[in-house]
């Protein structure tokens, strides 16, 4: 379990030192974008104890990080 309290931190770190270090704001967004993902998959199966629930809920579950991603990138791709 601490391995995964340790990567959710890395994972929340990583943007604020990426900006410290000057990178460029449309990797920023990228990368938390992908960042998001790690941290619902981490979130559901360790916290929400679903790693041993059925295919379907585990599915519907992370499936909502992926739909709120791209509903965003597809908002950030109109502006």
């Amino acid at each position: 379990m601490l391995a995964v309290y340790l990567v959710l931190l890395a994972c929340t770190m990583a943007p604020v030192i990426a900006l410290q270090l000057g990178a460029d704001a449309s990797i920023l967004v990228w990368m938390v974008f992908i960042l998001v993902l790690i941290k619902a998959t981490l979130l559901v199966d360790h916290f929400m104890e679903m790693k041993d629930a059925p295919r379907g809920w585990r599915l519907a579950t992370q499936g909502w990080a992926v739909v709120v991603i791209a509903a965003l990138a597809g908002v950030r791709s109109l502006l």
